[in-house]
């Protein structure tokens, strides 16, 4: 049987234990998320979250020890998943050469780095997205606009989906929601209303100039005056 790779391990069941690759022992702040204890630099959290400076900044009440081996801070809510590549794109920031990341991932961390203020980390994952060309990239965007709760964000992404003149499929659709959806598919049916009614007057615009400008018959007509010619009678 081939081995589960680090990466993938699941920490969502089973008991508590000790990441496999975000458990240093010269950390300074134990944290439990779901079942898996990451022991890591307490000033690092405190870099790039304003809400964890301030409450890990609160002085400890006697007997309370969170944040220890024996005591773990615990973030109630939060995924395993999502502060395992969190941490671990904290750590190549540090560094000055943070990873490439796809579009699921960079999702996968921004409600965590929006929960807690994580300004830096939430600009550079948006302004990461931000640049992609793709169609499942634009479709990203739109969720994170919904994340973040920007609609500056979410206008750029409806306008680029718009400016594509693709449909979405079925998973896409899904993803991104009835609201933009429909946009797009309006959007659609109206150009090819336009498109229509645009070959329809090509077709038929002898006919229609000469309804809208008619010429003189010779007065043929009782009491018609002639645009044209000013001739009446």
């Amino acid at each position: 049987m081939a081995e589960t790779e680090p990466s993938k391990i699941d920490y969502s069941c089973g008991q508590p234990r000790r990441h496999h690759s975000l458990y240093f022992e010269d950390g300074t702040l134990v944290m439990q998320v779901e079942n898996a204890v990451f022991k890591i630099q307490r000033s690092l959290l405190a870099r790039y979250s304003t809400v964890l400076r301030d409450m890990l900044s609160v002085p400890s009440v006697e007997g309370n020890k969170d944040g220890t081996d024996e005591h773990p801070l615990v973030m109630s809510g939060d995924s395993a998943a999502s502060w395992e590549l969190l941490l671990e794109l904290q750590y190549d920031l540090t560094r000055n050469r943070p990873g490439a990341l796809k579009g699921e991932e960079m999702l996968t961390i921004l409600p965590i780095a929006h929960k807690y203020c994580m300004d830096e980390i939430e600009v550079w994952i948006v302004e990461q997205l931000k640049v992609t060309s793709s169609y499942d990239g634009l479709v990203d965007l739109i969720v994170a606009s919904r994340i973040v709760d920007s609609d500056e964000l979410y206008q750029v992404g409806l306008q680029r989906l718009l400016s594509t003149k693709s449909s979405p499929t079925l998973h896409q659709a899904k993803r991104m929601g009835v609201e933009v959806t429909y946009a797009i598919m309006k959007a659609a049916a109206d150009a090819a209303i336009t498109n229509v009614t645009s070959d329809w007057e090509a077709k038929h615009s002898n006919a229609l100039a000469a309804v809208a400008n008619p010429k003189c018959r010779n007065c043929h007509g009782q009491n018609w005056y002639c645009g044209n010619c000013s001739h009446g009678m």
